[in-house]
């Protein structure tokens, strides 16, 4: 699938990499950016789900990519038709008037809903969840206005990082190896920057991220039938899922230029 995206990259004239505002690094692909800018392709970051931080937060990750890394950026939270008309103005601006878009991004940056909200109609294929059922299959071509068109390209993850990255990045929580070791590992990363997160996401006291889990499990009634023991593998998919829904509120703050 890989193929496909850089295939649609090589059609268009600025390449739009869509990053998630809570985790703005680790949902970017350095790689994909490689390549955007050895085809000698432009390249645009819109920072989406802006609702989910502080505007300081995104000022201040639009200020770094562009100050430190002098990358053109964005943001703005498509749900909410929040700052799509600055990025179909900024896209504009770089095309000097018209010209083709490719979005590319990871799985649940919110492609698709960028798009829609640009042509402020659903019709591009979007869901609430990464690999479920309405999820853009292959890459679509749409017009945004007279002047823009755009290609949608399907949510690739390079066969790269741990699975912990892999899950921010959208992996099918079905796939997971252990989805339990990877919902600690998201846990502990959350609360280094919001304590709190779990508790105001869950009203559970806890001690300890596995607690959690257990205690989550209890309360949705997920219990395995043999020994009424919580079952913790659906909880920690519960929690992934919950994360990429934005149930649970985080975020990780720019680096300090």
């Amino acid at each position: 699938m890989l193929g496909d995206v850089f295939r649609a990259i090589a059609r268009a004239d600025l390449v739009v990499e869509v990053l998630d505002s809570r985790e703005p690094d680790l949902t970017r692909s350095r790689y994909v950016e490689e390549k955007v800018v050895k085809m000698g392709k432009k390249l645009l970051i819109a920072i989406n789900k802006g609702d989910l931080v502080p505007l300081e937060v995104l000022k201040g990750w639009k200020n770094y990519f562009e100050s430190f890394e002098g990358i053109p950026a964005v943001y703005l939270a498509a749900n909410q038709h929040a700052g799509t008309k600055v990025l179909r103005d900024r896209m504009k601006e770089i095309l000097k008037g018209s010209g083709i878009v490719c979005f590319v991004g990871y799985p649940k940056t919110g492609k698709s809903s960028i798009i829609n909200a640009l042509k402020g109609r659903h019709s591009a294929s979007t869901s609430s969840h990464p690999f479920s059922y309405g999820y853009t299959r292959g890459v679509q071509l749409f017009r945004i206005d007279n002047k823009l068109m755009a290609l949608d390209t399907p949510g690739v993850i390079p066969p790269d990082g741990s699975e912990l990255e892999r899950a921010i990045r959208g992996a099918n929580v079905d796939e997971l190896e252990n989805p339990v070791k990877v919902a600690i590992e998201l846990i502990k990363r959350v609360e280094t920057f919001n304590p709190s997160a779990f508790k105001e996401a869950y009203g559970l006291d806890y001690s300890n991220p596995f607690e959690l889990l257990e205690r989550l499990a209890l309360k949705r009634g997920w219990v395995y039938k043999s020994d009424k023991e919580p079952n913790v593998d659906e909880a920690a998919k519960a929690l992934i899922r919950n994360y990429h829904d934005g149930k649970i509120r985080y975020y990780v703050p720019p680096p300090k230029v």
